[in-house]
């Protein structure tokens, strides 16, 4: 007898799907407005006034308008003393025994002692006014405007699968003959 054996294995069949991971972000954003500080800065001059009117007067230069009044106050004065000496010479001559015109005269030409001072020009110190006016300031205040925007992180994972199935049976096929006679 003759036995044939045939076999066939079983195979099976794999589906795989990988697992996948899809990453989406958006990145964060600052959304940011600023305004600018201001300063205003006032600073206004300072104001003098120098009046050397009186230190000129001591050295007999005077403006325009005070040289006019002084001169016409002096002549005033002058025409005055100048009156009062003509009525007193007058008076004295108009005495019997009064004066004579040769010693009124002499008397007008000898002028007596002559005073010298030593002296300071000018006499007095120019006058000096001021105006001082304070500094002003105006302050706008910078602001700052700040906005965040955050990301987003979305993911999108797939588990991956394995499916399997049979591909193939497996089988076994026995045979056998019977065999032929000997003879020999």
């Amino acid at each position: 007898m003759e036995l044939h054996i045939n076999q066939q294995y079983a195979k099976i069949g794999l589906n795989i799907q990988k697992p996948s991971l899809e990453l989406r972000t958006t990145q964060p954003q600052i959304e940011l407005k600023t305004t600018r500080p201001e300063l205003s800065i006032e600073s206004p001059r300072p104001r003098m006034t120098i009046d050397q009117s009186q230190c000129f007067a001591d050295v007999n230069r005077r403006g325009i308008v005070d040289f006019a009044r002084y001169n016409a106050q002096q002549g005033a004065s002058d025409a005055m003393a100048g009156i009062a000496r003509r009525a007193s010479e007058g008076d004295m001559l108009a005495k019997i025994n009064g004066i004579t015109v040769e010693q009124l005269c002499a008397d007008s030409a000898y002028q007596g002692e002559i005073d010298y001072n030593i002296g300071t020009i000018p006499k007095q110190p120019p006058r000096i006014d001021w105006d001082i006016r304070p500094v002003t300031t105006d302050l706008k205040r910078g602001t700052v405007d700040l906005r965040l925007h955050r990301g987003t992180f979305e993911n999108n994972f797939q588990r991956g699968k394995v499916e399997t199935y049979l591909l193939q049976k497996n089988y076994l096929d026995i045979t056998w003959t019977k065999a032929k006679e000997w003879t020999g």
